[in-house]
């Protein structure tokens, strides 16, 4: 495994029996202390099943010789490789076929994680048969066009191997994961804040990047956890990314992914921890929020080196690491949906609850989040405390402005279909300038607009794309099919200066 990808790596072994009082495993080809400590094991395992070794030198190189090798994950091809030089097997049932799997001292074999990534990887070499234990060769079933087999212990490979009709079965494929994507009625849960379930539509039908500002209980967590629910339902190729990576984490979730992912790193999260690195590199919490969402809580509270570092994947939906001798990419294009406070204490512009802190002491709490971070953001929604009338169950309620979790589903459904239609799968949140004037001309009355913007604020280039981007979404929110000066002015409104 490299990050979320898989390598394929061949085993080429040799037994010399020459002069030799006492068997000897080497192993060369930069493999890692688990693949050196694995000669015991596949020593053991090949007596456990009846081939002994005899004495002499076997030689097992791993290819490509320069890339370091790490993981149990090889067990099995190593296992097999030796019975074959010492004349066990015969080599033409190994061919075509990947290999996978950890191997005990009894022949017992063990699921390893990244199934899918090997699956998709022998597909692009044009192997076609996939042997791995039963929980891997599971992931790997999903890949059409590779034949996946399920093994339990060695001596059933062996047998595979030697041609034995019916030794391995089909892997079984689970029909469902554990993971359910979550009900709309749960947005019905926070009460108020119909401008919080506007935003909260908007990023999902196009995808913008959303922060909250709010005061302490005004439903900025609620609102941003339930994010997932308005998502529309993930396509195939979604699903088979989103597995891909968690399973090359080891988080298989025992089927295709049903629901996008959702990241919510403590502010105490390191920069490894959420870009991904360390020996060996592993996946960071922008790579695990991988077509989901990631939440940052007390944005302002995460170390500036640790939020400087999203600006790239932002843009480029991955996290380039490089480090000594290597570079590793790895996919990063999660949603961005932060929430904060708006001063130290929590209740700047409360209506009941003075604020404590002084303006030096608000200026710096904000500056803490830099303006390129915070420029990338589309939407920047300041949420007020909810009223005492609106906290009242919705049936108490003389009036009520605030749309149900399934209405804005559906008009979420509805636009993500116009947008792919439009746009050919292209979100809003990622049209650049030229597709700009085409989606979304600024008319008279629009321009006048953004004049008076930029005359009361600062509204950079980025700024002013953003803004039509999200004017474009509420556009199709709304089921409209041109863009005019009240989708810009409400845009406007959901992209709140915060200085």
């Amino acid at each position: 495994m490299v990050g979320s990808e898989a390598e394929l790596v061949t085993v080429e072994a040799r037994f010399d029996r020459r002069d030799r009082e006492k068997t000897e495993v080497v192993v060369t080809g930069l493999p890692d202390a688990v693949i050196r400590e694995s000669r015991g094991r596949l020593v053991c395992a090949l007596e456990a099943n009846g081939m002994h070794l005899p004495c002499g030198r076997l030689f097992l190189n791993l290819v490509p010789a320069a890339r370091p090798k790490s993981g149990g994950g090889l067990d099995l091809a190593l296992v097999l490789g030796a019975a074959v030089a010492a004349g066990h097997v015969e080599a033409t049932g190994l061919e075509r076929t990947i290999f996978l799997g950890e191997v005990g001292i009894d022949g017992a074999l063990h699921a390893v994680p990244g199934g899918l990534a090997a699956a998709l990887a022998a597909k692009k070499q044009g192997v076609d048969c996939f042997v791995a234990p039963r929980e891997t060769s599971a992931e790997a079933a999903w890949i059409p066009g590779v034949r996946a087999l399920a093994a339990g212990r060695l001596e059933e490979v062996v047998a595979h191997v030697a041609g034995v009709e019916g030794a391995l079965s089909a892997a079984a494929r689970p029909d469902e994961s554990a993971d359910q994507p979550p009900d709309p009625s749960v947005l019905d849960e926070v009460r108020g804040q119909a401008l919080g379930k506007l935003a909260l539509a908007a990023a999902a039908a196009g995808g913008h990047g959303l922060l909250f500002v709010g005061p302490p209980g005004a439903g900025k967590s609620m609102l941003a956890r339930r994010l997932g629910a308005l998502c529309p339902r993930l396509s195939i190729d979604e699903q088979l990314e989103i597995t891909r990576v968690l399973s090359a984490a080891g988080r298989w979730p025992g089927g295709l992914a049903r629901a996008r992912p959702f990241r919510a790193p403590h502010h105490t999260v390191s920069y490894a921890g959420l870009v991904g690195g360390g020996a060996p590199p592993s996946p960071g919490e922008i790579t695990l929020a991988h077509c989901g969402v990631l939440f940052l809580d007390e944005l302002p509270e995460f170390r500036r080196e640790v939020l400087e570092a999203l600006r790239q994947p932002i843009e480029t939906g991955a996290i380039l690491l490089s480090r000594a001798g290597r570079q590793l990419e790895l996919p990063a294009r999660f949603q961005l949906v932060a929430a904060m406070n708006p001063c130290p204490c929590g209740y700047q512009g409360h209506p009941k609850i003075p604020c404590r802190c002084p303006p030096s002491q608000v200026q710096r709490y904000r500056s803490r989040i830099s303006g390129p971070l915070l420029d990338r953001i589309d939407l920047r929604v300041e949420l007020a405390a909810p009223a005492l009338d609106e906290l009242a169950p919705r049936e108490a309620r003389p009036t009520s402005l605030e749309p149900r979790g399934a209405e804005l589903a559906e008009r979420v459904v509805r636009a993500r279909a116009r947008m792919h239609e439009r746009q050919g799968g292209v979100r809003n949140a990622d049209l650049l300038a030229d597709a700009l004037d085409e989606l979304a001309p600024l008319d008279a009355e629009s321009r006048r607009l953004f004049a008076r913007a930029t005359g009361t604020r600062v509204l950079t280039a980025r700024g002013t794309q953003a803004v039509r981007r999200v004017a474009r979404t509420l556009a199709d929110l709304a089921d409209d099919e041109r863009v005019d000066s009240r989708h810009i002015a409400r845009a406007l409104a959901l992209r709140s200066p915060l200085v």
